[in-house]
């Protein structure tokens, strides 16, 4: 296909880092449900442990307790506090930087081997193979690489209906992502 210009926004690109931030907050959020079950268990054997054990192990336990649940709760809502940043601070600005960056307007171009912008002098490829599955929404496809945040995102408001071409080749390409 020829190259197809993009029309990038601030607006646009932060709410498609939005979405891939997102992503990433909820596997953490994933690894953050298993480690509160791990905080349960261990709570559950300190209980069992000071009820049923006639030596003064389970109160060592019960009486830790509480500072394990407050390590725990202080640790979640530093997460939250970072990941607040990250949203209404760097993620912005990111935005702000990378439609500030082209000079001129990008264009895009994909084939059946390959995905490439073009900017200016530049051209950045990719090949199909290197991209690791796809994420996708009504009207925007993210071509995902081995980290979620360096994804490659499209949306009809960027590309027009191109989006649609691009968005059938990555299913025949690339896995979707669960």
């Amino acid at each position: 296909m020829g190259p197809v210009p993009i029309y990038t926004s601030i607006e646009e690109t932060y709410r498609q880092l939005l979405f891939i931030d997102r992503y990433v907050v909820s596997i953490s959020n994933r690894r953050n449900i298993r480690r509160a079950i791990f905080f349960l268990a261990l709570t559950l054997a300190s209980l069992l442990l000071f009820f049923f054990s006639e030596n003064n192990i389970g109160a060592v336990g019960v009486f830790a307790l509480p500072f394990w649940w407050v390590g725990f709760g202080m640790y979640l809502l530093y997460l939250k506090w970072k990941t607040h940043k990250r949203r209404t601070g760097i993620l912005r600005q990111l935005a702000e930087d990378s439609v500030q960056a082209f000079t001129t307007k990008p264009a895009l171009t994909y084939t059946e081997e390959e995905v490439s912008i073009s900017y200016a002098q530049n051209v950045n490829t990719v090949k199909w193979s290197d991209f690791k599955s796809y994420l996708e929404e009504e009207d925007t496809i993210y071509l995902l690489q081995e980290h979620p945040y360096l994804a490659w995102s499209f949306s009809e408001k960027e590309i027009g209906a191109a989006v649609f071409n691009l968005k059938e080749l990555a299913r025949q390409k690339l896995p979707l992502l669960k």
